[in-house]
């Protein structure tokens, strides 16, 4: 018999994997990990144990489907370096067969949210928990980074606990009362079978504060997470964007007459994070690493000693000066979200003009230098057919690393990853993901990429109105850039005969 036994990566799990094989009269083999090399076949008998932290995800499930008993192990959440890993770990267990946990009690409030938001459409965490403010909505805040529709003007949040239009959202996701014009992001994924935000992120943010019922939600009187967008200073001008986002495409649009004026350039300070409850700070922009309120607030944070909290960075990974290299020594706690498109030209193409070269440089720098890294791709009518390559790259270069998918949103859908002109192609370049590892480790991952290969195998039929729409909004900015569409996407240039 062999009984593989999952908890934290500490030497009491191995302590604890010991006393249960002494006292079932067995053999403890001893640590399963992979971070030293391959991990030889469980040919013996025995007790072995790992942990989520020692191999990957989806590789970990199938080592324990190999087993006659997995085992998760009674490490209270306290013990783990991070609370995600506590609920990955309950998650593996809860989906195997021969899944056992010591302690039941282990899977009590991870059940109650997974049920609740499977079972109330509208309930999301984020208005419970979060503050965000950025450029886009002239000083107001929105109920997550996936809304653009205000909630309460900054200035006029007295108590975030009690404010009345924050209070007015929150009654409605508990009566079970959609509310589409903050919402419709995740209904959309939703209504397609993929795996929202707002079903993930509220089990995952309920486990991280050792919530077990609605009523603790009372307890929260400042919030845990703070998302910040200083300001639309960015170096890029990436087409899935826009003048809110990069103050460079406002100056292109104008240029070009896509919008008649640019935007005035509303900033969000760092003044409203209260670090009471911090457990998280999430920065983006913009770019972060070009705006001087961003390396002045990190400063800051030095400067008053705290650099201890859950710090993540939303960068394309272009800017990494020797002044920000220093600062991120001080944080215990700091990582990277970095947004890619696609493999080397591609990139560039999309994220203009961005050099692939240097972003990897830098991905390698973060990572030698232990800070945490994943990476964001909005799938796009763009990178749908370079999907593929660019996860395989990160298959083969940054093995394990989380990977994140989002679905471009655009006016009237015509940057959507649902629109390319040839669904048959596009399933084509699709179906090899479902054997890449990142496919196998990440839930979320997994099933956006099942709804979009689901969408393409029921041979949507192509709106040639977007598509003409596509082409003229393309064709400004390759003229604008003085490139060209077929030099980086044939395929998709091929499609310009389908509306001729």
């Amino acid at each position: 018999m062999k009984v593989l036994c999952l908890g934290n990566n500490t030497q009491d799990t191995d302590t604890k994997t010991r006393n249960l094989a002494k006292a079932a009269l067995s053999e403890c083999h001893g640590l399963l990990s992979e971070l030293d090399g391959p991990i030889a076949p469980m040919v013996q008998n025995g007790w072995y144990h790992s942990s989520v932290y020692d191999i990957e995800y989806g590789r970990l499930v199938a080592l324990a489907t190999e087993c006659d008993l997995t085992i998760m192990l009674d490490q209270p959440k306290e013990q783990y370096s991070h609370p995600d890993a506590f609920y990955k770990t309950v998650t593996l267990i809860k989906n195997l067969p021969n899944g056992k946990f010591i302690d039941p009690g282990y899977t009590n409030s991870i059940n109650f949210f997974e049920t609740l938001v499977e079972t109330n459409k509208s309930f999301c965490i984020f208005p419970f928990i979060e503050l965000l403010t950025n450029q886009r909505s002239d000083g107001f805040t929105t109920v997550c980074c996936r809304s653009t529709t205000p909630v309460a003007h900054v200035s006029e949040i007295i108590d975030w606990q009690t404010n009345k239009s924050y209070q007015a959202i929150r009654n409605n996701m508990l009566n079970g009362v959609p509310i589409p014009d903050h919402c419709s992001s995740c209904y959309k994924l939703e209504s397609k079978n993929i795996r929202s935000a707002r079903q993930q992120e509220t089990v995952e943010w309920a486990n991280r504060l050792n919530l077990k019922s609605l009523q603790d939600l009372n307890q929260i009187t400042h919030p845990s997470y703070y998302e910040i967008r200083p300001s639309n200073i960015c170096n890029l001008q990436c087409r899935m964007c826009g003048p809110t986002n990069s103050h460079l495409i406002g100056r292109e649009y104008k240029k070009i007459n896509l919008v008649a004026e640019i935007p005035p350039k509303e900033r969000s300070d760092f003044s409203i994070v209260n670090f009471t409850n911090l457990k998280k700070l999430y920065v983006a922009g913009g770019e972060p690493t070009a705006m001087t309120e961003f390396y002045e607030f990190l400063d800051l944070c030095i400067q008053q000693n705290k650099t201890d909290f859950e710090f993540l960075i939303n960068t394309n990974a272009t800017k990494l000066s020797n002044r920000f290299k220093k600062q991120l020594k001080e944080f215990s706690n700091i990582q990277f979200i970095v947004s890619i498109e696609g493999v080397g030209p591609l990139n560039h193409y999309i994220r203009w003009p961005s050099d692939w070269n240097t972003i990897v440089e830098n991905m390698n720098y973060l990572r030698k230098n232990r800070h945490f890294i994943t990476t964001n791709t909005t799938v796009s009518i763009y990178n749908v057919l370079g999907l593929y390559d660019l996860l395989k790259f990160f298959d083969d270069n940054f093995p394990g690393m989380l990977v994140h998918c989002s679905s471009c949103v655009s006016q009237n859908d015509i940057l959507s990853g649902f629109e390319f002109p040839y669904p048959e192609l596009a399933l084509r370049k699709l179906l090899p993901i479902q054997q890449l590892r990142c496919y196998k480790n990440d839930r979320l991952l997994k099933s956006f990429i099942d709804g979009i290969i689901t969408h393409y195998q029921s041979t949507p039929e192509i709106d040639l109105r977007r598509l003409k729409l596509f082409f003229e909004f393309n064709d400004k900015l390759d003229r604008s850039r003085d490139i060209k569409l077929v030099d980086y996407i044939p395929e998709l240039e091929q499609a310009r005969k389908l509306i001729t």
